[in-house]
Parts: C-alpha cells; sequence; structure tokens
C-alpha cells in the first residue's frame, strides 16, 4: 500500500510541475506555421474581391478581358478545392518522410512561386491551374499536426484553434485589400505572409514527436528543452520519456491505410472526425465566404458587399480568438453543439429574407437590416466552434502512428464535400434562389448537433492514450 501511494504521489508531483504556462517560443513555433495558413486562406477567398472585376467588359480591369461566365466561376471556385482530395491523401505521408518542419517549407516556396504565376494569368484556365498550386494541397493539414505535436495535453486544444484563426486572417487580409487594387496587385500582396514563414519558419524545430519516430533522441530532447525552455532538465526527461513510451507502444504499426479497418478504434476515430467536419463544410459558411461580396450583392441591400465582407471578418476572427481562449474550459463537445445550434438559426432567417427578395415582397424595404445582422451572428457562432475545432480533433482522436493517414482520409473526404458545394451554389442559387441554398445549410446544421450530442466524446484535458481508451469503449459498445 505504501508502495502505490509513493507511486501516486510521484505522478502527481510530475503532473504538477509538467503542466506550466506556454513559452514564447512555442507560440512563435505555432504562429509562424500557420503563416502558411494565413496565405492559405487568402487563396481561398480571392474571388469573392476578384469576381466582381472577371464580370466586367474592361480590359483594363479584367484580365481575362470578357464577362466571365457562371460555368466558369464555378470552374474557378470548385476545381481548386477539388484538387485539395489528392494534395490531402499525400501530402500529410509525404510530410511523414521529409519532416513536418522541411515539409512546410517545400510546400511554401511552391505557393510563392504558384502565386506569382496567379498574379500575370490572363485566362480562366490559366486561373484555375496557378489556384490550385498557390492552395498547394495538404499543406494546412500538415501545419495542424505540426500544432498538434509541439503542443501538450493541457494547450492541445487551444492550439488546435490557431488554423482557424490565420485562416480566417487570411480571409480578412484579402477581403480588405482586393476591392481596392488591381487582380495582379491583389495577388503578389497576399503572398506576403509566404515571404515572411519562409524567413522565419527555417529557424523552428522540427516537431519533437517526429524526430522520435525516426530515432532521433538527442535532437528530439533539444526540440523540447526550446519548446519548454520553462520546464527543468528532470522535467523534460519526463516529457521525452512519455513521448518514447508513446512511441513504443505504436512502434510495431506502420501507419497504413489498411490499417484502419484492423481495429474498431480507428474506424471509429475516422468516422467521429468526419462528423463535426462534414458539419462545417455543409453549414455553408466556407461556402459563403468564398463568394461573400457577390453573395451580400444580392441581398438588394443599399450597403457594399466588399465592405461588408470585412465587417463579417473581424466578427469571424474575433470568434475564433474567443474559442483558442476558452476551449479548454468548456471542452470540444460542448462548443460545438452551441456553434452548430447557434449557426442554424440565422441562416435559416436569412432564408427567409431571401425568400421575399425573390418574390418582390414589400417586407423587404422594413427588413434593410436582416442580412447583415443574420451574417454576423453566423459566423459568430460558427466561429465558436464549427470553425476551429474540427481540425483540432482530427488531430487528436487517431492514434500516433494512424494520425497521418486517419488525418489525410477524414480531410480528403471533407473536400469532396467542400468542391461539391463550392462547385454547385452558383449553379444551384442561379437556378432554384439563395433560399433554398441558405436553408439546407440551416438543415444540415440541426442534422450535425444531433449527430454530435448522441456520438461525439469530450477530449478536453485527455492524453492521446486516455482518447484512445475513451475510443476502445466506444468500440465495446
Amino acid at each position: 500500500m505504501d508502495n502505490q501511494t509513493k507511486k501516486n504521489q510521484n505522478e502527481n508531483s510530475q503532473l504538477s510541475t509538467s503542466r506550466k504556462s506556454d513559452t514564447l517560443f512555442l507560440y512563435i513555433s505555432v504562429i509562424t506555421a500557420h503563416l502558411i495558413s494565413m496565405a492559405s486562406g487568402a487563396s481561398m477567398v480571392w474571388t469573392s474581391p476578384v469576381l466582381g472585376k472577371l464580370y466586367l467588359n474592361d480590359t483594363e480591369v479584367n484580365p481575362i478581358g470578357r464577362p466571365i461566365t457562371t460555368i466558369e466561376v464555378s470552374m474557378l471556385a470548385g476545381i481548386p478545392t477539388f484538387t485539395n482530395i489528392v494534395g490531402i491523401l499525400f501530402m500529410p505521408k509525404l510530410s511523414d518522410i521529409f519532416g513536418r518542419k522541411r515539409f512546410l517549407l517545400y510546400s511554401g516556396l511552391v505557393m510563392l512561386l504558384a502565386s506569382v504565376g496567379l498574379a500575370f494569368s490572363n485566362s480562366v484556365i490559366l486561373m484555375i491551374i496557378t489556384r490550385c498550386i498557390f492552395g498547394f494541397p495538404g499543406t494546412w493539414t500538415v501545419s495542424c499536426l505540426y500544432a498538434a505535436e509541439v503542443s501538450e495535453d493541457h494547450n492541445r486544444g487551444k492550439f488546435g484553434c490557431y488554423f482557424g484563426i490565420f485562416n480566417q486572417l487570411g480571409h480578412l487580409f484579402g477581403f480588405m485589400i482586393g476591392p481596392f487594387l488591381s487582380v495582379k496587385y491583389f495577388t503578389l500582396i497576399i503572398t506576403s505572409p509566404l515571404l515572411i514563414f519562409l524567413v522565419i519558419f527555417m529557424m523552428m524545430p522540427e516537431t519533437p514527436i517526429h524526430l522520435l519516430v525516426k530515432g532521433r533522441e538527442d535532437e528530439c530532447k533539444i526540440a523540447l528543452k526550446k519548446l519548454r525552455s520553462n520546464k527543468s532538465d528532470e522535467e523534460i526527461e519526463t516529457d521525452f520519456d512519455k513521448l518514447k513510451e508513446n512511441q513504443r507502444k505504436h512502434k510495431e504499426h506502420a501507419g497504413k491505410i489498411t490499417d484502419l479497418v484492423k481495429k474498431r478504434e480507428s474506424i471509429l476515430a475516422v468516422i467521429l472526425g468526419l462528423i463535426p467536419l462534414l458539419n462545417k463544410y455543409c453549414s455553408g459558411v466556407t461556402v459563403i465566404f468564398t463568394f461573400l461580396a457577390p453573395f451580400f450583392d444580392q441581398t438588394g441591400t443599399s450597403l457594399s458587399g466588399d465592405i461588408m465582407a470585412i465587417i463579417i471578418a473581424v466578427f469571424k476572427i474575433t470568434f475564433f480568438v474567443l474559442t483558442s481562449l476558452i476551449v479548454e474550459r468548456f471542452g470540444r463537445r460542448k462548443m460545438l453543439l452551441i456553434s452548430s445550434t447557434g449557426t442554424a438559426i440565422p441562416l435559416f432567417l436569412l432564408g427567409i429574407y431571401f425568400y421575399l427578395h425573390s418574390i418582390n415582397s414589400s417586407l423587404i424595404a422594413y427588413l434593410q437590416w436582416i442580412p447583415l445582422t443574420c451574417l454576423i451572428f453566423t459566423v459568430c457562432f460558427f466561429g465558436l466552434g464549427l470553425g476551429p475545432i474540427p481540425q483540432a480533433l482530427i488531430s487528436e482522436l487517431p492514434s500516433a502512428n494512424l494520425r497521418a493517414v486517419s488525418s489525410s482520409l477524414i480531410h480528403s473526404t471533407g473536400s469532396v464535400a467542400s468542391s461539391t458545394l463550392t462547385f454547385l451554389y452558383p449553379l444551384v442559387s442561379e437556378s432554384l434562389g439563395n433560399h433554398w441554398c441558405v436553408w439546407w445549410f440551416s438543415m444540415n446544421c440541426v442534422i450535425g448537433a444531433i449527430l454530435m450530442y448522441f456520438f461525439l466524446p469530450e477530449t478536453k484535458g485527455k492524453s492521446f492514450d486516455e482518447i484512445q481508451e475513451i475510443l476502445r469503449n466506444y468500440a465495446k459498445k
């Protein structure tokens, strides 16, 4: 009994000494890695300020020299999203070979070169090709893996939300400068985060987990000391032993996609990761942001779509940041439920407005405030969970040996949904009306909330091993 008491005391002592405030270097590492996510975010909303110029018949403003057609709009917005499927399936696995850091550096360089090509494109085909490369497929999944693997159990949820924050900062960056610059200069300027990333990230460490997987134990300890410089050598050694023990448990598995079907908890991790991610995309918020300025122009209000896009993006970023600060207190599951339910309500009301607008109702004159108000509430609730949290869950639900391949499978499935919705939205909106699109998005949020309420476990404060134990218990039921 005395030995057991001493063991418990030692474990409690290790826990109390290991859980310390996050170091500045850790913040810099995660923030720098997500500068590439910021550039990806800017490339995602590139269509919003640019489409208005491509619809013009003015060769000085429109680089393709003629008004763009609806099917070309669908292709320009949808095809680059679709190419993410190929990248997401292979890029995280390549990061297992080359390392998270080296892969991200190569990706940043490729994105920079592609953005220059996009800036000087003068045809829709060239724009599609260079946009596909500019949003270098799969890169953001690796930046999420990097953030998860340099973090600890107590701050992994917070840093997991940083992808969403920087992705939204990229949106805001694009919305702020896009309306006031030519297509060429706008495209060149939104690549500036990549330049900063390439310079600073070279000085950041590889993730300790990847170094340990590759057998580079000394480099792993050095990386831990840099990332957790406020810890003593004994605490660093304890953290290293914990990582090594986790690695020992998973070393016998190669982490192939076929391994996912060998254990029920692995399949369950994929399914549970898919539920919030598909809910995120099927909520329509990411689709609306791709076409935000044209979308708002269709409301028939006197407000400028470009200006409203900036206002809405500011609210969205604010709530992404808020989520990163409170997610470890309230938990992933609770915030996702609040987010999904809350997002459904303003979308439903916005659908009513679009319906009244489509039938030229006299009530529209008294309801001009609804579009902006509903979109603000939509992005605020979206930012409380659906926006930032799915990426964090996808990085922590699978076991370590299957994390990359599971992430690839989940995100590629999400990209199928995202690209399909992005491609179809302009066509369906034109043929059936915006109100049916928005009502369908609202219904998806309700369905997603129901599924998450009954099936999604809470992972707040849990170690990777504890999460696997939860999944094993779920799989037995």
